[in-house]
């Protein structure tokens, strides 16, 4: 699949609406992984932890992605999604654009392990801290 991310997939990210769906494909054991130099990172597990990091990350920034490339390899339960990212941080309106890579490992049909993988991660989190 190339060039996934629509204006319908990035339209209402926020809403309690868009979480309820979402939590339905995330199994119970979920474990995410994000960068250590970000306000949500560190291994997080737990469906209640994950919908917590992914309310804090909302908090701090607006966020559009653009599906460039999804990899299955259904033997191994395993997707990797290659896009790109629009972010701006909400307290400083600094933005930035970078590729990330993300592998969800599935388990029972439900995405049991996160591993998020941003081109530069020291960025994101400098994008919170107002220019000098």
């Amino acid at each position: 699949m190339i060039g996934g991310g629509t204006a319908e997939f990035n339209k209402d990210r926020t809403s309690e609406a868009y979480e309820h769906r979402m939590v339905e494909f995330f199994h119970s054991d979920i474990e995410v992984h994000e960068p250590p130099c970000l306000p949500h990172g560190g291994v997080h597990r737990g469906r209640e932890t994950w919908l917590r990091v992914r309310r804090t990350m909302m908090s701090h920034w607006e966020q559009k992605l653009d599906i460039l490339h999804v990899w299955e390899d259904p033997e191994a339960d395993v997707i990797i999604l290659n896009y790109m990212m629009d972010w701006t941080a909400r307290t400083t309106g600094r933005s930035f654009r970078m590729p990330a890579v993300e592998v969800l490992t599935f388990r029972d049909a439900k995405i049991v392990k996160v591993e998020f993988y941003p081109q530069d991660a020291k960025a994101m989190a400098e994008s919170l801290e107002p220019a000098v």
